[in-house]
């Protein structure tokens, strides 16, 4: 009965919140937090390649509001309401330095002089290869019913920022925590916009968000905060892929694949990666059937494989150049058949990215600690069978350093946890 209910609270524990990575239906090719670290006053302009243009659509003021990236406003998951620096940085609108400098989603607008007409804009992101676009991102937004004045806009180019048609130009409008009265702090909220077509397979898309107020006298706060922008879109294939495998045959590794519907497809390559999951083509399967009904069967012998595990994954290319990846699959050496490991970390100035090796579907808990042990992030998660991304969040300014990261789960019919720890160094 002990370790019935040793178990249950294990799971309890694990099964408390799920994050799904890799098993979402969209995934995320670009990501922006905002994560500088700042506490207040640091211009947008300085921050990873984005850029403040000003006077876009009128003129601004000798004391015009500005765009930062800092947690004066601190970026919070819907629904929540604003809050002052906690430590995750977002972009917003706020008062010019010389007139109280940022406060977060708050401006000034006593007069002519706080005027503001300024576009913030991302660099420049490529979608070449992704089609059916979807655009996320979690925003306060308060502004004129009309959309005319004292609002914020989300505007896309499909040139690299040389147009920016009206017709890709949406306006930001959210609730309050209370009544939107110029003293209550923005409710943060969802917004998701699926991308016209002209930004499908485009090396030249920007992001850009354009404030403005016209210095009446007469303001509407909050101003704008934006956070945790994503660029999705589907995987779809160019086939239908029934099935991936990988086995060894001796001292070789035979990868077969299932395929129906081929249709307008070109060829297979096939990528290996050691655990570094930094790819490279081995070799390639030309297409030969290509008609939309039917199955076909492939193979390819890796004849000189890896001596320490391997990952494999098929790079499925069509006629037109596009293309898609299969799910990776992965051959452990031999004496080593590991359920759950980490295998990259991606981290430093305010990036903390993992990838992670799960042999079967599992929930998880994951855990960040500094070197004396003091737990410094924690979140539930969902793996599926394979390799698996996520990203932690920490709840403040991390400082440089060695830390630990540690993922536990339960294997169905055991009670003892299964654990995989790495250790890595976080760079401001």
């Amino acid at each position: 009965m002990k370790a019935a209910n040793t178990l249950k609270s294990i799971l309890g524990l694990i099964l408390f919140s799920t994050i799904s990575f890799a098993a979402q239906a969209q995934f995320v090719f670009w990501s922006e937090a905002f994560s500088n670290g700042c506490a207040s006053n640091c211009l947008a302009n300085t921050y990873g390649g984005w850029t403040i243009q000003d006077n876009v659509g009128g003129t601004s003021g000798a004391s015009s509001n500005n765009w930062y990236v800092s947690c004066a406003e601190e970026g919070v998951a819907p629904p929540g309401c604003g809050s002052s620096c906690i430590g995750d940085p977002s972009l917003h609108i706020g008062s010019d330095p010389g007139s109280g400098g940022d406060q977060g989603a708050t401006f000034n607008e006593t007069g002519i002089v706080n005027a503001t007409f300024k576009r913030v804009m991302s660099p420049i992101i490529s979608t070449v290869g992704k089609s059916n676009i979807t655009l996320k991102f979690d925003f306060i937004a308060f502004g004129s019913a009309a959309c005319s004045d004292d609002r914020a806009q989300l505007q896309l180019s499909a040139d690299g920022g040389a147009t920016w048609p009206v017709g890709y130009q949406y306006c930001l409008t959210s609730t309050c925590c209370g009544a939107c009265n110029g003293y209550s702090q923005g409710m943060w909220t969802l917004y998701s916009l699926a991308l016209p077509a002209a930004f499908d397979n485009n090396p030249n898309v920007r992001v850009a968000f354009h404030w403005r107020n016209n210095g009446n006298g007469s303001g509407t706060d909050p101003s704008a905060a934006i956070d945790d922008i994503q660029l999705s879109s589907p995987t779809p294939l160019p086939v239908t892929l029934v099935s991936f495998n990988a086995a060894k045959e001796g001292s070789k590794v035979k990868l077969n694949w299932v395929i129906m519907a081929e249709d307008n497809v070109k060829a297979y390559e096939v990528e290996r990666a050691n655990e570094s999951l930094k790819f490279q083509k081995i070799g390639s399967v030309a297409a030969i059937w290509n008609q939309n009904s039917g199955s076909m069967k492939y193979n390819f012998t890796d004849a000189q494989p890896l001596l320490q595990s391997a990952y494999y994954r098929l790079k499925m290319v069509d006629m037109d150049g596009k293309y898609t990846y299969s799910k990776v699959v992965r051959v452990a050496a031999d004496g080593m058949q590991e359920d759950l490991m980490i295998l990259t970390t991606d981290a430093g100035h305010g990036k903390l990215n993992f990838s992670v090796w799960a042999g079967y579907d599992m929930s998880a808990v994951i855990v960040m600690y500094d070197l004396q042990g003091k737990k410094v992030a924690q979140m539930p998660g969902d793996f599926v069978k394979g390799v698996n991304e996520f990203s932690l969040k920490a709840g403040a300014k991390l400082a440089s350093g060695n830390y630990i990261i540690k993922i536990s789960s339960v294997k169905a019919g055991q009670l003892s946890l299964l654990n995989a720890s790495k250790k890595f160094l976080y760079t401001e």
